[in-house]
């Protein structure tokens, strides 16, 4: 005998259920400004024509991809210097220190002045116009940096002009370095468009997109503190990793 047997009630399904929550991160930019071949003691009672180490490079510490740049200013003023056969040239408003690469090592080493190392390109200038003030320039890295990543430095040396004695004695001459960074990240369709500058390869800018990228970011940062504005509160890099680009702790 086969036995039929029916359950009555309402059914119990088998189911399941799961909730998805997403969490957002918001994104950070920052850098580090470092100096890692800078020694003080380099600056101390310098001579002219003498070089000294000078290595500007940028990293990012943040978690944003980013494009960087690199502001240097050097002093400016009026004054006699001698030519490489020894003539004096005629007074004239000229920038104290010129910056350059180096190439070789021991004694074949070659300084070109005004030179600058893989990646960087010089897209901004602007001349002292009197004696005492500052030369700026903005120098663009052609290609973002990831997490972690650093430039080289933007270059290797500056070098003292060749002054005739008797003018500059005893005085102190700074030469103030900052960076900064603006985030490079694709839109929705994969473009990157910053406040409608279209990039057309991200990787790897054009010098005319650098400057478009850089005016982005003094835009977007028309208040930022002058370096030179306030005498006695020049910033140097920070050599330790441990301050932002602005001074600041890095938590």
């Amino acid at each position: 005998m086969v036995g039929a047997m029916a359950l009555g009630g309402t059914m119990a399904y088998l189911t399941d259920n799961e909730a998805h929550v997403n969490t957002f991160t918001v994104g950070k930019v920052q850098i580090d400004l470092e100096e890692p071949g800078w020694d003080p003691e380099d600056g101390e009672d310098i001579v002219p024509n003498e070089k000294i180490e000078k290595d500007p490079k940028i990293e990012n510490t943040g978690t944003n991809l980013a494009y960087v740049f690199a502001e240097v200013k050097i002093p400016a003023a009026e004054v006699v210097t001698a030519g490489a056969d020894g003539t004096k040239n005629p007074s004239a408003l000229q920038d104290l220190f010129t910056y350059g690469t180096v190439k070789g090592s021991g004694d074949a080493k070659v300084y070109t002045a005004g030179g600058l190392n893989e990646g960087w390109y010089l897209i901004q200038s602007e001349k002292a116009q009197r004696s005492g003030e500052y030369s700026t320039y903005i120098f663009g890295h052609q290609k973002p940096l990831e997490k972690g990543e650093s430039t080289l430095s933007v270059f290797d040396q500056v070098k003292f002009i060749n002054l005739v004695e008797g003018q500059l004695d005893s005085q102190s001459l700074d030469i103030p370095v900052k960076g900064y960074a603006i985030q490079a990240e694709t839109s929705a369709d994969g473009t990157t468009t910053l406040n409608g500058v279209k990039l057309q390869n991200p990787a790897s800018l054009s010098e005319e997109e650098m400057k478009a990228v850089y005016q982005v970011f003094a835009s977007q940062n028309s208040t930022l503190e002058d370096l030179t504005s306030a005498e006695g509160e020049l910033k140097d890099a920070d050599t330790s990793g441990e301050k932002d680009l602005a001074g600041g702790t890095i938590s």
